[in-house]
C-alpha cells in the first residue's frame, strides 16, 4: 500500500436480525465502506442497488440449479443486474461480471482450511487481501448474527477468523461482536467474566483520577 493511500473500510452485511430491524435506514450503518452482500441480500435492501462493491455467491451450482431466491426474482438476473463484480466458487450462468475466487491460494496463505458459512469465506478473503498490500482498517457488520438454527453452526468458524483480523490489528466493528456477550450458561464460571470487567475498569478510572 502506498503511503498516501487509505486503508480499506469494509462491511459485511448479511440478511439477520441486526441487519433486518436497521434495513430502513442501512445507507447509515454501512456509510464510509465497501460494501460486501451476498445470497439474494439485494431483496432485503433494494436500495443500496448500485453501491454494492462486491456481491458473493459461492454455492455450488448443483445446489443453484433448484434454490429458490425468494419474490419470484430469476437469482442469477439479479445478480447480474447490481453493477458490481460477483464473487463465485464455481461458473454461474448470465453474470457478466464475475469473478471467480481462488480458495486454494487462500487456504495456502492462511494455512489453515476451516470454514463454515458464507461470512467466514468473505473474510478470509478480506485477510488475504489484507496481507497482501491492499490493507483494511475496518470490519464492520450487520445481520451476521449465526443466531438461528440454520446458522447456528457457523458461529465458530465466524468467531475464529474475526479473531484473526483481530490479531491483524483490524478494527471490528457493527454486530459482528454480538456473540460476546452472551450468557454464561456455566454455573461456575457465571459472573466473572463481568466481575473482571468491572475490575479492569475501576483500574482504569483510578489511573484517570
Amino acid at each position: 500500500m502506498k503511503a498516501n493511500e487509505e486503508k480499506r473500510k469494509i462491511t459485511i452485511l448479511g440478511m439477520g436480525p441486526t441487519a433486518y430491524e436497521r434495513r430502513i435506514n442501512i445507507e447509515e450503518y454501512v456509510s464510509g465502506t465497501e460494501v460486501w452482500g451476498l445470497n439474494n441480500g439485494y431483496l432485503s435492501f433494494p436500495q443500496l442497488h448500485g453501491k454494492w462493491a462486491r456481491f458473493f455467491e459461492l454455492h455450488k451450482w448443483s445446489y443453484l440449479q433448484t434454490w429458490d431466491a425468494g419474490q419470484g426474482k430469476d437469482h442469477f438476473q439479479e445478480l447480474n443486474a447490481l453493477g458490481c463484480p460477483v464473487y463465485v466458487t464455481e461458473p454461474i450462468p448470465l453474470v457478466l461480471n464475475q469473478c471467480r475466487v481462488n480458495w486454494v491460494d487462500v487456504i495456502r496463505h492462511h494455512s489453515c482450511n476451516y470454514f463454515l458459512g458464507s461470512p467466514s469465506l468473505m473474510l478470509m478473503l478480506a485477510l488475504y487481501e489484507h496481507d497482501n498490500g491492499q490493507e483494511i482498517e475496518e470490519i464492520r457488520s450487520w445481520g451476521i448474527d449465526t443466531s438461528d438454527p440454520s446458522h447456528g453452526q457457523q458461529r465458530a468458524s465466524w468467531a475464529f477468523w474475526i479473531a484473526q483480523a483481530k490479531a491483524r490489528g483490524i478494527e471490528i466493528t457493527g454486530t459482528a461482536l454480538d456473540f460476546f456477550t452472551e450468557y454464561e450458561n456455566d454455573d461456575g464460571l457465571r459472573g466473572l467474566r463481568e466481575g473482571i470487567g468491572d475490575h479492569i475498569v475501576h483500574q482504569l478510572n483510578q489511573q484517570e483520577t
